[in-house]
């Protein structure tokens, strides 16, 4: 650093806000309540908000940042307790792995150590899941409809009706989600929803609900990107503003660069253009 000290986490350092929201829930429910001792505060909805945790979170590997706290747990997890739990799972991190004379664990302490800490860490991509931001930023995976498992596939059609066909719209429609009023979404996806028959629902609703500022088509995956996903798709830069429905005229600003056939070239046209 600026001092000449080697970089690294220190102790004055907070908390990166940072959680894996593909945590896979091994552990059976029973086993999260457990952790909350009998003495604890209002330890009986301390253990139900776990169950519930728990329960929300065991398609975490499927669905990933796809799962909505707020709208699976039905608000039943409080807001105000998510501090507690996180002070509860924290004590049982410092207290579950307490070592013998020897510096060894048993395995049961090992188990309930990497209950805790698989626990705190789906709290936290709870809480993160659970909130809005000002900015979203992603390159949106690509899968359509038919080649979805089966529990993806009915995940996005229950909760994503107008984009269940790719799971490139499933994430635009979740990326606006995580904005708050006037915050803004930049994609990288697929262009097909822009015309097919089979999105008119969803361009519907895109135009009651954002202003889109930005969509640049860049042709062929492969042309777009180094390591592209090949020129079937073609990929378009696309930039949204969430707004209340009905949003006052606004201009759509549109760049097209299909036309180059190199990243660098079409990089270079995006900059001219705009």
């Amino acid at each position: 650093d600026e001092n000449g000290d080697p970089l690294g986490v220190r102790k004055e350092m907070p908390a990166p806000q940072i959680a894996c929201c593909g945590l896979k829930v091994a552990a059976k429910p029973e086993d999260w309540m457990a952790l909350v001792p009998d003495d604890a505060p209002n330890a009986q909805l301390m253990r139900q908000e776990l169950r519930l945790l728990h329960a929300s979170f065991a398609q975490a590997p499927l669905l990933g940042s796809l799962l909505d706290p707020a709208r699976s747990l039905k608000d039943d997890l409080a807001t105000s307790s998510l501090e507690t739990l996180r002070k509860l799972l924290e004590r049982a991190l410092a207290s579950e792995r307490p070592t013998t004379t020897r510096g060894q664990v048993s395995q049961a302490q090992n188990d309930g150590w990497d209950m805790a800490l698989t626990a705190k860490g789906v709290l936290e991509a709870a809480a993160l899941l659970g909130q809005t931001y000002e900015l979203v930023v992603t390159n949106v995976p690509y899968l359509t409809g038919k080649r979805m498992s089966e529990g993806l596939g009915d995940h996005a059609k229950r909760v994503f009706p107008d984009s269940k066909s790719d799971l490139a719209t499933v994430f635009l429609e979740r990326a606006i989600e995580f904005c708050s009023r006037g915050g803004v979404s930049q994609l990288v996806m697929t262009q097909n929803w822009l015309f097919l028959a089979g999105y008119k629902k969803l361009r519907e609703k895109l135009l009651q609900s954002v202003n889109i500022n930005l969509l640049a088509k860049l042709g062929g995956g492969a042309e777009a990107f180094e390591s592209g996903p090949g020129n079937i798709t073609n990929i378009c830069l696309l930039t949204v503003t969430k707004v209340d429905k009905n949003p006052t005229r606004s201009l759509i600003r549109g760049i097209d660069v299909s036309e180059r056939k190199t990243p660098p070239e079409k990089a270079a046209l995006l900059i001219t253009k705009a």
